[in-house]
């Protein structure tokens, strides 16, 4: 009888006989040059650290802002443009008003000191009364009172003293009150002295405003 001698399954044939195609027997590094990528592409993807955000992926949501956040911003835009308006719109108004202000109590004050020099025998009850409807306070009964002793006066020395120029400057004042002083150049004449001469006077006047109307509390000569 004769002995048939097979080989084990198991058993390798050497590396030399091996087919090229068995990718079981080959050896490691033989493996991962095979499956190195060959695509640049591929290759750049997968070189990345594992969490680094991939371009190309689905489902990623981008926020936009909805109609009514839209309306709610213009809204609140609009409101501080709105203060901010109604902010400088009133300090200009204020300033406006505030400038209105002095130059009024600056006219007044002129235009009393130039009534109250203002005199004329034949004209003494109207320029006197002028005088009075533009004061008040102590200034108003102090000038009242001398009126009775004046007239006879200035009536018998035919006195008229008028106005030639009159230039006034206001030192301080507010909503209320005011202080103006006006340079007065007053040609006078009378019985005496036909021939008028000029006089100078220089005179402080204490404004307060009775409702819209300035009127002079207080009246002195300065030098």
């Amino acid at each position: 009888m004769t002995m048939v001698t097979t080989r084990s399954e198991t058993e390798r044939p050497p590396r030399s006989q091996r087919s090229p195609e068995s990718s079981t027997d080959r050896e490691p590094d033989e493996l991962d040059e095979r499956h190195e990528p060959h695509d640049p592409a591929e290759a750049a993807v997968g070189s990345g650290p594992p969490d680094a955000p991939r371009a190309g992926l689905r489902g990623v949501r981008t926020w936009r802002p909805t109609p009514r956040l839209l309306w709610i911003v213009t809204a609140v835009l609009l409101l501080a443009a709105v203060a901010v308006t109604a902010t400088l719109g009133r300090t200009a108004w204020q300033q406006q008003r505030e400038a209105d202000n002095r130059a009024a109590a600056l006219a007044a004050g002129r235009q009393i000191a130039v009534n109250f020099v203002t005199m004329n025998a034949t004209t003494f009850d109207a320029d006197t009364q002028r005088v009075l409807d533009d004061s008040t306070g102590a200034f108003r009964k102090e000038y009242a009172s001398t009126l009775a002793q004046l007239k006879p006066v200035v009536t018998a020395n035919k006195t008229v003293s008028t106005v030639e120029r009159a230039e006034a400057s206001l030192v301080s004042g507010d909503d209320d009150s005011a202080k103006v002083i006006v340079g007065v150049v007053a040609p006078t004449s009378n019985a005496s002295t036909p021939k008028a001469e000029k006089k100078t006077y220089r005179l402080r006047l204490d404004l307060v405003k009775v409702g819209d109307a300035w009127k002079v509390s207080t009246l002195d000569f300065v030098s």
